[in-house]
């Protein structure tokens, strides 16, 4: 693995997490009864981007802007309009399992000073799919 292959993954990790809260924000749009639950997945997504955001820094890497990045979350969340919630909190959790690997993956080729970051980007979706997991069983 290459440093470059490295920050490529960390600069797509944060616009992943960049996304992912407008993501989640526009999701209450079509699920409003569930606005609690979306904003505080939003609110982890925002602060995994804001301490990935420490790395983005460090290796002076060039993100998209925040407003495309954020308009990519929006209309990610506008595709699951109309899937009946369960079904989304299903699939969410199938497929955010591919995001652990990745993070955990990532975790092992970084240096140690980015370990504490990286450790939390992992934390942070194995957090997003205990809760939608509870939100299935509810």
């Amino acid at each position: 693995m290459t440093t470059a292959s490295y920050t490529a993954q960390i600069l797509a990790a944060y616009e992943g997490e960049v996304a992912g809260a407008a993501y989640f924000v526009a999701l209450s749009w079509s699920y409003p009864e569930k606005a609690a639950f979306l904003a505080r997945c939003a609110a982890l997504e925002g602060a995994t981007a804001r301490q990935v955001g420490a790395l983005i820094r460090k290796y002076q890497l060039l993100p998209h802007s925040e407003a495309t990045l954020e308009e990519r979350g929006v209309l990610d969340a506008r595709r699951e309009t109309g899937r009946a919630w369960e079904e989304l909190m299903r699939e969410s959790v199938r497929s955010y399992a591919q995001y652990v690997e990745q993070f955990r993956a990532l975790e092992t080729l970084g240096p140690a000073e980015d370990q504490a970051v990286l450790a939390a980007l992992t934390a942070h979706e194995v957090q997003l799919i205990e809760w939608m997991r509870a939100e299935t069983a509810s």
